[in-house]
This record gives structure tokens, sequence and C-alpha cells, in this order.
């Protein structure tokens, strides 16, 4: 029997508040600023990794109603629901692979009638189907070799994230990134970020953004003269990995993804990230910094 869950989060019985995260999302969240609340919990999620407090502030905002109110003044983008940082506590159907962030363990300790719910999970193996997927003839979990149920609560199954750059260590030395249309800005860069190395520590890396055709082999000869420079550890190739991204209204992306090595200077990177945009190949035109906020 296959287990449904294997990318969620799960909670602990008790949630020990963090007391400067707390305060500030719940300030926002009374200014009805929930945009800059989630802003803050995903800064944290970078920074400090899973956290059972901040999942559980991430899980109403996130359910937030997307029809106009008054009280919220900046509603939580698509974008935002969308984060990879997110993904472990997201629930996602079995058959059209939709997803959502459902509620129910924020009200796991009282009893409660579900009549309408979005969706339905086994209560064995957590094989869920959507409110659109789900048919009367869906009672017994489809699953093969599991007895269970389909019902509620519904309750995290994550959502597949891709892989990370290197299995075997957790920081990232370098990334490239080539472009075709727009050059890659700071804002879109923290995004592209997001998606190649969630869960993944990229404090101090040196990331180059270049316009390039996008073929694997021209970005493998950029890392082989990198590597030659210095500015990536030896043996640069084995650790890196290639991802595609289109990149709506501003072009395709393809992001060469290194890890650190497991020893070396390179495994102790930290401090701000340096980013460099080339417009054509080796002619940086301007360079630019920017940290993380903890």
């Amino acid at each position: 029997m296959a287990q449904n869950d294997v990318e969620a989060f799960r909670f602990p019985e008790d949630i020990l508040p963090v007391l400067g995260l707390t305060d500030e999302v719940d300030r926002l969240w009374d200014q009805g600023r929930f945009g800059s609340a989630v802003d803050v919990i995903l800064r944290y999620l970078r920074t400090y990794g899973r956290s059972a407090a901040a999942f559980r502030w991430a899980l109403p905002l996130l359910r937030a109603t997307r029809t106009p109110d008054a009280n919220i003044v900046e509603p939580v983008t698509d974008a935002q629901r969308g984060n990879p940082y997110f993904a472990p506590i997201a629930t996602e159907c079995a058959r059209c692979q939709s997803y959502w962030y459902s509620g129910h363990v924020l009200v796991r300790e009282h009893r409660m009638t579900v009549t309408n719910p979005i969706g339905r999970q086994c209560q064995s193996c957590r094989f869920t189907l959507c409110r659109d997927c789900f048919t009367l003839d869906d009672v017994r979990c489809p699953e093969e070799g599991c007895f269970g149920e389909l019902g509620v609560p519904v309750l995290p199954t994550g959502r597949p994230r891709g892989l990370p750059a290197n299995r075997h260590t957790e920081k990232i030395e370098h990334v490239i990134i080539l472009w075709e249309g727009e050059p890659t800005e700071l804002g879109e860069l923290t995004r592209l970020l997001d998606l190649a190395c969630t869960w993944q520590d990229f404090a101090g890396i040196r990331v180059m953004s270049q316009e390039a055709d996008l073929d694997r082999e021209a970005g493998d000869l950029l890392l082989a003269a990198c590597e030659l420079n210095g500015v990536v550890s030896p043996r640069a190739l084995d650790r890196t990995r290639g991802l595609r991204i289109d990149s709506p209204g501003l072009g395709r992306r393809q992001l060469l993804i290194t890890a650190a090595p497991a020893t070396g200077p390179a495994s102790r990177l930290s401090g701000p990230i340096s980013y460099t945009v080339a417009r054509k190949p080796r002619n940086a035109s301007r360079r630019g910094w920017f940290r993380r906020v903890n």
C-alpha cells in the first residue's frame, strides 16, 4: 500500500510559538496586510527551515478569501500561494493534481461536522480526491491494498517540489541563470531561487545572470570557465543540476545550480548573495547586492 503523504509536514500536538515571528505576523494580520504577513513567514522559512509555528500562521493566510474584502488591505497573491516553501502543508488531489490548503489541521482538537468539504481523504493512507474528482462511488479508498475509507479530516499530503541540486548537501555554491527575453531582476531572482533551491541554504552564493541561447552545452562551457577562473570549486559539473523555467511575460530561463562540496571553503559560505547580470557573454554590465532579511 502506498503512503500518499510522503511530502507532507506533520504538525506536532503542541506548537510552540516563535515570539518575534508571532508578534510581527499578528500585527500585520490585524492591519489586513495579509500579503506582507506571508512575506514575513517566507523569510523565516528561507532562513530557519521548516517550522510548525510558521506553517500554523501560514495556513489561515493561504486560505484567505480571494474575493474583494474591505478588511484585507493586502491580499495574498497567487504567486505566494504557489511558493514551494508552502508545499509541505498543501493537500494535493491524487487524480487531477490540483492542490489547496486544508484548514482541518487547525481545528483537529474540536469535533466538527463538515457537510461540503473541498476534498475527501483516506483516513489510513491519506489518498486524497478534490471535490471535482470525488464521486458517490468513491467511498472506499481506491489505493491498492488499502481498506480505508474516504472522508474527513483532510490533512496535508504535500506536493512534489522537484529534486534538490544535490542530495548530499544543503548548501548551494553557485547559480548560473541563462535567459532569453527580458533580463532577470532581483525580484524574479528570489522567485527562481525559491523554485530551484527550496530547503537549501544559498547564503553567500554567486549568481550569474547572462543572456544566451538556452542550451545546456553553452551553460556547461560557462560553468567550466567559472571553474577555471576559480569562481567555483573543482568538479563543479558533477554537482550541478539544470532546470528550465518559463517566466510569464519575461521569457525563458535555464538555471544551472551547483551544490557546494562537502568540505572546503564553499561548504561554509555565508553572507550576502552576489548577483551579476550580463547582457552579452563575458560582458558583465552591472553588479548589485541584496541581503536576506532574518
